[in-house]
């Protein structure tokens, strides 16, 4: 092959790539849930819960960076970089407003190059510890 055919080639291959990667970009995989929280249940004690998962999950793997945002007056929980784009692992956001009977979860799961970490599995492994903690808390 001739030294300019391979260069134009090689030069055609990588413009094809990069037209890719903005398509890429942005595109956190991502999932979302409502978790019911009976209305005697604080919002507190759903951010201690959701705190203490948090932290089981941490320890276990490098992918659950522990919380980084509790904000109980405007019922806000945050794990890792959660607004952050381009971050690795998994990124949880639990929002309760005061005496709601629900709380709205956002679970962010990124590895490299915006691979999904499996965020489908890691929010029904979430809820379901949540559930097991708000069901033992003494009323």
């Amino acid at each position: 092959m001739k030294p300019r055919r391979a260069t134009a080639q090689i030069a055609g291959l990588m413009l094809a790539a990069s037209a890719c990667m903005p398509a890429a970009a942005g595109k956190t995989p991502m999932a979302f849930d409502v978790l019911a929280v009976p209305a005697d249940v604080p919002t507190h004690v759903l951010f201690t819960c959701t705190e203490d998962t948090i932290a089981r999950f941490s320890d276990t793997s490098s992918s659950w960076p522990k919380v980084t945002r509790r904000d109980v007056a405007a019922g806000v929980l945050e794990s890792g970089d959660f607004p952050e784009k381009n971050r690795t692992g998994f990124r949880m956001r639990i929002e309760r407003p005061q005496g709601a009977v629900q709380a709205k979860i956002t679970l962010k799961g990124a590895g490299a190059y915006f691979v999904d970490l499996g965020v489908d599995q890691a929010m029904k492994e979430l809820k379901s510890e949540l559930d097991t903690c708000i069901a033992s808390q003494p009323l």
